[in-house]
């Protein structure tokens, strides 16, 4: 079964959550070549071609949709460290130690203890303690919300959409980063590069499970002999100002923001990462 899709509805909005996306994982880049600066998603745009979409299988959402993200935790954190001793006042499993400062106590919630973390949905083993409560005493008694454990409520209405999604369309991305040059000293000369990706097909089955108060949307993993979701593209480099002399089409640099984009699909959208979006 196909049907029609709205790819207009993919707004700037939405575009910059993808980029917020982008940008945090080419943040955390581990293994950056030395001549290279911090590369980031200068403008990302959907155009105007949507891709064919297929439905394969309407089923119950995975379970680890239902479970407790990083995000989840954090925003618990954060609530915690608002909080005074008196809010603590009709929990049982809180300690509060009168004579140290409140953030030190709050600290003693994150010891070690094997847990589940979750990054941006992705299920990893990480070690944590108990979290404490949230804030206001009407839900004081609910279960704490760990990452790993059940955090979303599960209704009649929960359902998961598998299709088959095929693109080969006009959408666009402009990555901006530097060359440096680090002798004699470091960052000694650095030359603007901009690299324009087009020409994007990709193929996937793609998860878009409905809850009770979000979208969670993910890939799953391609079958061998493919190694990436992201099939093919083009890069146009330009390495220079733009209002001067322009160095195009650097090769080195080219294979590894290859390398890098493919790496960002993979380990970031496919599942058991996932990603979210509350309704």
């Amino acid at each position: 079964m196909s049907f029609i899709i709205y790819w207009e509805k993919l707004d700037k909005r939405v575009a910059q959550t993808v980029q917020t996306q982008l940008n945090a994982f080419f943040a955390n880049l581990q293994q950056r070549p030395q001549f290279l600066g911090d590369l980031s998603v200068e403008s990302l745009d959907f155009g105007s071609v949507p891709p064919y979409l297929e439905i394969l299988d309407l089923t119950e959402p995975y379970p680890e949709f239902y479970l407790a993200t990083e995000d989840d935790a954090s925003n618990m954190a954060s609530a915690i460290e608002e909080m005074s001793v008196d809010d603590y006042a009709d929990v049982d499993d809180v300690a509060i130690y009168p004579e140290r400062p409140q953030s030190q106590a709050m600290s003693d919630y994150f010891a070690p203890r094997m847990d589940m973390l979750t990054r941006s949905g992705t299920i990893t083993p990480r070690i944590w303690r108990s979290v404490p409560p949230p804030l206001n005493h009407a839900s004081l008694h609910m279960s704490n919300v760990l990452p790993g454990e059940v955090a979303v409520e599960r209704t009649e209405d929960d359902m998961q959409l598998l299709a088959k999604i095929e693109y080969c369309g006009d959408m666009s991305l402009v990555l901006k980063t530097e060359l440096q040059l680090n002798y004699p000293a470091a960052q000694f000369v650095s030359l603007p590069v901009t690299l324009h990706i087009t020409k994007i097909r990709f193929s996937a089955v793609i998860v878009v499970a409905y809850l009770k108060d979000r979208i969670n949307l993910c890939f799953l993993e391609p079958d061998p002999p493919r190694a990436s979701l992201l099939d093919s593209f083009a890069i146009r480099t330009e390495v220079g100002d733009a209002s001067q002399h322009v160095l195009k089409n650097v090769e080195k640099l080219e294979l590894f923001i290859t390398e890098q984009l493919r790496k960002a699909i993979d380990e970031e959208f496919v599942f058991p990462s996932y990603h979210s979006f509350e309704l």
